[in-house]
């Protein structure tokens, strides 16, 4: 008889470990980096609603960065774009064509220095230079805007006119290089068929 208690115990046991098991497998792990330079990281967490992302460093949560309901693309959560040493870029992103939104997250307080927010163009990390838009989806008034990491100086500077006579006009440009006296683009038009260069003085 006591073997027959301790086997039901054991099974009974197992079932619950598995339905444990089985409920966090509703829960994907967050699937992009989360350690940032300078000892900041970003924590992942989910409730009964939500999932939420912190920004944190030793352990020590400084923000909030942002949250969405449970089960959404961790991409419109958000996910980070270009890290550097005091700062980063938080992306969300939607598909379908539509703007990556950014943020440029000051790891030290957790606040958006982007106060107009933005949207994602390009970075080069090496060179430490963001390009972005502060409209979404720009027009031929709009402009696009350089900022130097390092300098925090932003400039702003025309956008090709071909690419406004299609859709997806951001995701259309790409940094080529950058010197400290010049960046250049490629952007694509005529239904992507075609690349052009452009250089722009800094």
């Amino acid at each position: 008889m006591q073997r027959f208690c301790i086997l039901i115990t054991t099974i009974f046991i197992s079932v619950s470990l598995d339905a444990q098991i089985d409920s966090t497998d509703e829960i994907r792990a967050y699937e992009y980096d989360t350690t940032l330079k300078s000892g900041y990281n970003i924590s992942f967490k989910v409730d009964d609603s939500l999932q939420y992302l912190y920004l944190k460093k030793h352990g020590k949560t400084i923000t909030e960065l942002s949250s969405t309901s449970r089960g959404l693309p961790y991409k419109n959560l958000g996910y980070v774009g270009a890290d550097f040493k005091d700062y980063f870029v938080f992306v969300h992103s939607y598909g379908s064509g539509n703007p990556h939104y950014i943020e440029l997250i000051k790891k030290v307080t957790g606040e958006n220095i982007l106060k107009e927010g933005g949207a994602w163009i390009d970075v080069d990390t090496i060179k430490q230079v963001l390009l972005f838009s502060k409209a979404d989806i720009p027009d031929e008034t709009d402009k696009m805007t350089l900022l130097d990491i390092t300098t925090m100086k932003q400039k702003d500077y025309p956008f090709p006119k071909e690419i406004f006579a299609e859709p997806e006009k951001l995701n259309r440009i790409r940094l080529l290089n950058v010197t400290p006296k010049t960046f250049t683009i490629e952007y694509d038009y005529k239904d992507w068929s075609v690349t052009k260069k452009k250089t722009y003085s800094r």
